[in-house]
């Protein structure tokens, strides 16, 4: 069963807060971004991450804007449902951006990055906000991997919302690039279920869009 939580910033006490207890061994869990429990390896990090890695499920998030890039890169690609994911614990993974993967039977979309919504922890030649953005060659292969599967897909997973969408949530949201680029997805995919994250609200905006941040939803598709 594939289950999907919002972000958490590394906070091991926050996920353990949520209802995670329902989340069987050889479930699934995924992170809608913002994961964070890679950032500066210290003790406590490290202490919370072997935590993380006895649980009985898998754990897979989208990078979102607050994560160490750099220490994320330096983990091992390895094969996982069907393309690669960087192998954090054996029982965590961060998922590729623009890559569908076959989770639990059902095709799973996922294109993770973004920028920091806050104007006081932003600046524009920021190096952090360079990596969480995607690419356009990213940008590219996302387009190129949905034409594959004739742009229909059962699950997409996001960081950012739509721009549509996020301005109907905060209609004083700034817009970025991926937002308009998501916004086009919106328009041209055909998907079941649109599960993001980085606006840290558990809203339905409709029966198949969702933004989720401390529930844990189950996906019934």
């Amino acid at each position: 069963m594939i289950y999907i939580t919002g972000d958490i910033h590394g906070d091991l006490s926050d996920i353990e807060s949520r209802n995670i207890g329902k989340i069987k061994k050889g479930d699934v869990l995924i992170v809608t971004g913002d994961f964070g429990f890679l950032w500066d390896n210290s003790k406590s990090e490290i202490k919370a991450l072997k935590k993380l890695s006895k649980k009985k499920f898998t754990i897979l998030f989208v990078e979102g804007v607050h994560e160490n890039f750099d220490m994320i890169n330096e983990h091992e690609e390895v094969e996982l449902f069907g393309d690669f994911a960087k192998k954090i614990a054996d029982n965590i993974y961060c998922l590729k951006r623009g890559v569908v993967y076959t989770i639990e039977g059902k095709s799973v979309f996922c294109l993770g990055g973004g920028t920091v919504e806050d104007p006081i922890e932003r600046t524009d030649n920021d190096p952090l906000n360079d990596k969480a953005m995607p690419t356009d060659e990213e940008l590219q292969q996302a387009v190129n991997n949905l034409q594959n599967i004739r742009r229909k897909v059962d699950i997409i997973i996001t960081h950012e919302a739509p721009a549509s969408v996020k301005r109907l949530i905060r209609r004083d949201s700034s817009i970025n690039d991926l937002n308009i680029f998501l916004d086009t997805l919106l328009h041209n995919v055909k998907y079941k279920m649109w599960y993001f994250g980085s606006l840290h609200t558990d809203r339905a905006l409709s029966t198949n869009m969702t933004c989720v941040w401390q529930e844990v939803i189950k996906s019934d598709i």
